[in-house]
């Protein structure tokens, strides 16, 4: 037999079992562990009660201790057998002999061919049994929250928590040491009864308190976070408390694989409107390259020096990531990079509200010290000379935003006049290399215009609610957004113009609006009107100009609508059968709207203030419609950039590397740059790229990982991505709460589309979606409102909702989940709100 002292030593490892092993580890930790002896395998039992005198008087806790037991991979819990409150040698002698006889039970051996393991021989614990008048079990890691350690607790013997017969207080603590608790009432708890272990009733008088106090869970969670420091991997810890004294009773490793290790912050919030649903891997690289790129220029705008930037280097590769084949920002990256922004002392949570960060990165990423010399003569003056450097830039964004385009059209000039199904290899990397060259790394103009617009929006919206509104945040939004509808000249808007234009078109054409009202499927509608050669000429220039734009347009594996003009058809027949829509009257209304409100804020401000006033709105007007034309600009480099690498796909086909040209959408950039200058690791691409469809079909066809959760560790180890409930905002009435966009009171049908695809049939209904992006603009003028569950104020919907005038709301948590295809809905523009219930 080995006593206590000699575990802690260290002897008897190899023989005592794992349960026993645990003791000694927290006894080397300093622990406090009621005394023990461990009976091992092939011990005699004639010196049994020697033993138990050296250990002291009972009762005693009498466990097995199995040599696979409590081990890392497999904990037998519940499978060995273990007697508690036992007294009398023959007693103590028979539980010893049936816990070494339960290693041979039929539970055991079937655990174990389920487990493909051995028991091996099984040692006995025999510990002097403390009756605390509470008990719980510890995990240092909390399998759902690992960045806090969690601790059950209830009243009475510790088997009340294991078995699940007690009810339990919960206490988490993160790392700073803040105490979570969660207190429930009480009504059960495991106690001795006639010595043996009963569910009994909780007197009345501690059913609500609190089973441990703020002192004790502290120090359960510093012996809890020492043991697993020393143990090197989180652990499950049974503790009791007689008295004032905790003591732990047996420790072993969490065998539920537990994610350990640094927390990131992982949203897709904003990113899902660009990239939705699950994105290849050539796009992901593509558009990880160019956050890359953009934000190491947006630091040099906000005054960042080139050394800075390049000491940060990584952190600009990792501003984006995949996830189960999804786009999530890392934000833990992007935080990192607004603490390098000049003035993030002073105006942190300015800062924070701009960038969208809405939850901190809690480690050193949201950390940038700095001592009282360092913020008073080095980032005071930083500050002060990017605030100069913006008002100079301002003076100029005009002048430089013109300046990018005809660059911008320049190069798209001479790239879209190749032939690139004609280009080898080599010479389409040299096509992409100087769009990346000439356009993403001159991108600056519009990282400005983007800036500003978020300035200016902000104070627009301040100034209409502070002075115009008299405080009142619901008008003062309406009036901003009255203020900046009907300004025109939004390429966002173009595509739609022109189809409209030709639906008027189409009206006074007998022959083709017979056919475009007629039975007739979409595809042989196109295949007909093609017969005539003023629609055919007029399908090829809108083409050449808009044909970049679709659905998902920034995805590089998206067909783009000039392979697929149905699409077209069935936008034309909506219009058809819809009251005719003149495109000279589009935005009538919302243009008397905003001279209503431009009346309103003259009769209010005057003077400075009406100055002031006017210059920041004429700002915002300018900056809002620059923004959504050099979004445009954005998806013809998307656009040109897909044509390059379908091209490559091409070649790579001829080749013989791939078996169709859509497989280059699931390499990665570095793969297909490798496979043309001779730096790929493998050749076998096709090989590679099979085994990544079949994952990347896997992921399509399960659920989607919240908008915003944690993970721990290596990011696609343990970690099971799962968020907080974003729960639908209603408000008292039961109305679904959104931000509101374009004002209106529109009742009518449903119509839920998750994707509009060809043949989307809409007719005056409320369109309903999670999403949206340019390629469903066409879509807005068949429907009377629009419902988006993403999205802001400055959202792409937004902003062409207030251009069409149509009724608008973003922003609705919950919609798609609480919404039916036809159900009947009332929305009301102005307030944000929607009435779910229209049953009468």
């Amino acid at each position: 037999m080995i006593f206590h002292e000699q575990v802690k030593a260290g002897e008897g490892n190899g023989q005592i079992g794992g349960k026993a092993a645990g003791l000694g580890l927290l006894l080397r930790q300093g622990l406090r562990v009621p005394p023990f002896f461990v009976v091992l395998p092939d011990d005699e039992l004639k010196d049994l009660e020697a033993a138990v005198e050296r250990l002291g008087p009972g009762p005693y806790a009498v466990r097995s201790s199995a040599l696979a037991e409590d081990g890392v991979r497999h904990s037998f819990a519940g499978q060995l057998e273990s007697y508690l409150n036992v007294r009398g040698i023959h007693k103590l002698r028979r539980a010893v002999l049936d816990c070494r006889a339960s290693g041979h039970s039929e539970r055991v051996r079937a655990y174990c061919a389920t487990h493909g393991i051995e028991p091996g021989p099984v040692a006995v614990v025999v510990q002097r049994m403390i009756k605390g008048q509470a008990s719980g079990v510890m995990f240092t890691r909390d399998p759902d929250r690992p960045e806090q350690l969690l601790i059950s607790a209830a009243w009475g013997l510790g088997e009340g928590v294991v078995q699940g017969s007690a009810d339990c207080d919960e206490f988490r603590v993160d790392a700073s040491g803040a105490i979570h608790a969660a207190v429930e009432s009480k009504q059960q708890q495991v106690a001795l009864y006639k010595g043996a272990p009963a569910v009994k009733p909780v007197p009345a008088s501690k059913r609500q308190v609190p089973v441990l106090d703020d002192a004790q869970v502290s120090e359960l969670a510093r012996m809890g976070r020492r043991l697993e420091q020393a143990a090197g991997c989180p652990q499950d810890v049974e503790w009791t408390l007689e008295g004032e004294q905790l003591w732990l009773l047996q420790a072993r490793p969490i065998t539920t694989p537990v994610p350990w290790g640094r927390r990131l912050l992982w949203d897709n919030s904003n990113i899902v409107e660009s990239y939705s649903g699950v994105t290849t891997p050539l796009t992901y690289s593509f558009a990880r390259r160019a956050y890359s790129i953009v934000y190491r220029l947006f630091c040099g705008v906000m005054g960042v020096s080139g050394a800075t930037v390049r000491e940060n280097d990584a952190i600009f590769e990792r501003l984006i990531g995949l996830v189960k084949g999804r786009v999530y920002y890392n934000l833990n990256a992007w935080y990192r990079i607004l603490t390098l922004l000049p003035g993030f002392q002073y105006n942190r949570h300015a800062m924070e509200q701009m960038m969208g960060v809405s939850e901190v990165a809690a480690d050193e990423d949201a950390e940038a010290p700095a001592s009282s010399w360092q913020k008073t003569f080095v980032h005071l003056p930083r500050l002060g000379w990017l605030l100069l450097s913006l008002g100079w830039r301002l003076l100029w964004l005009r002048w430089d935003v013109r300046r990018f385009k005809r660059s911008f059209e320049a190069t798209m000039a001479v790239h879209r006049g190749h032939n690139l199904r004609s280009l080898e290899p080599s010479q389409l990397l040299a096509v992409y290399d100087d769009l990346q060259r000439r356009l993403l790394w001159a991108w600056t103009p519009p990282i400005v215009n983007d800036f500003f617009v978020m300035i200016f929006h902000a104070s627009l919206k301040k100034s209409c609610t502070q002075q115009l509104c008299e405080g009142d945040e619901a008008r003062g939004a309406e009036l901003a957004n009255a203020l900046l509808a009907g300004e025109g000249g939004l390429e966002s808007t173009a595509p739609t113009l022109a189809l409209l234009g030709q639906a008027a078109h189409l009206r006074r054409q007998p022959q083709l609006l017979e056919l475009f009202t007629g039975p007739a499927s979409d595809a042989e509608v196109l295949e007909q009107a093609l017969l005539h050669a003023g629609f055919s000429t007029w399908l090829q220039r809108w083409m050449e100009r808009f044909g970049d734009r679709c659905v998902d347009e920034l995805k590089l594996e998206t067909t783009p609508l000039r392979e697929r003009p149905v699409f077209l058809v069935s936008t034309l027949r909506n219009y058809l059968r819809a009251r005719p829509l003149e495109p000279g009257a589009l935005g009538q209304g919302e243009r008397e709207r905003r001279a209503q409100a431009e009346l309103h804020a003259e009769r209010v401000l005057t003077g400075h203030r009406a100055l002031l006033f006017r210059w920041v709105l004429g700002r915002t007007r300018e900056c809002v419609r620059e923004r959504e034309n050099l979004r445009f600009l954005r998806t013809r480099i998307f656009g040109l950039v897909r044509d390059v690498f379908r091209a490559m796909g091409g070649q790579m086909v001829t080749a013989g590397e791939l078996q169709g040209e859509g497989d280059v959408f699931y390499l990665h950039l570095d793969e297909l740059f490798g496979w043309v200058e001779g730096t790929l690791v493998g050749t076998d691409l096709q090989g590679l790229v099979e085994l990544r469809r079949v994952e990347f079909e896997g992921w399509r066809q399960e659920p989607a990982p919240p908008e915003r959760f944690h993970t721990w560790g290596p990011v696609h180890r343990h970690n099971r991505f799962q968020g907080q409930p974003q729960l639908a905002a209603l408000d008292e009435d039961g109305l679904l709460c959104g931000t509101p966009c374009y004002p209106g009171l529109v009742q009518g049908p449903a119509a839920v589309l998750f994707d509009p695809g060809e043949g989307a049939r809409l007719d005056g209904q409320i369109l309903v979606t999670p999403r949206t992006d340019p390629g469903w603009v066409p879509l807005f003028p068949s429907v009377s409102g629009l419902l988006v569950e993403r999205g802001s104020a400055l959202s792409h919907s937004a902003v062409v909702a207030r251009e069409l005038g149509i009724p608008a709301i973003v922003g609705l948590r919950g919609l798609t989940q609480l919404v039916q295809d036809g159900q009947l809905l009332k929305m009301d523009g102005s307030a944000g709100t929607v009435d779910l219930d229209q049953s009468e």
